[in-house]
Formats: structure tokens, sequence, C-alpha cells
């Protein structure tokens, strides 16, 4: 498993999609600003709204990936 992990992500790097939010780190880094501004929201695209929506109470960690996604970066698993 763990070669299959480290083989997607160097063809991630060599496609150049390796700029990626992984769902791990969006967690991470917004998870509490999600049940803050957004608690009983969908997961996915309504919860990027609602975060987009609430922006400028988002804490700085959070703000940062959203700038990432807004910057064009998707969301991935790993």
């Amino acid at each position: 498993m763990r070669r299959i992990l480290l083989s997607a992500g160097a063809v991630l790097a060599l496609t150049g999609m390796a700029q990626a939010v992984s769902v791990g780190e969006l967690i991470g880094k917004c998870g509490d600003d999600g049940k803050a501004w957004c608690a009983g929201v969908g997961y996915g695209d309504p919860m990027q709204a609602c975060l987009e929506d609430n922006y400028a109470q988002l804490s700085a960690d959070c703000q940062a990936v959203m700038e990432r996604l807004r910057g064009g970066e998707g969301v991935y698993l790993f």
C-alpha cells in the first residue's frame, strides 16, 4: 500500500498536480472553523462554499488553505 501511495505522489509531482490540498490537511487546518461557522453544512462543495462565505472569521491557517483552493488547487484524499 505504501508503494502505491508513493507512486501516486510521484505521478502527481511529475504531472504538475502536486499542488493539492489533502483532506487531512483541510480537516486539520479548517476543522475547528468548519464546526464554528458551518455546523450542519454538508461536506465537499457546500462546506467549501460556507468557509468561503465566512472567510474573514477563519483562522489564519484555514485562510491559507482557502487561498490555495482559490488559486486552483484541488482537494485530494492523499
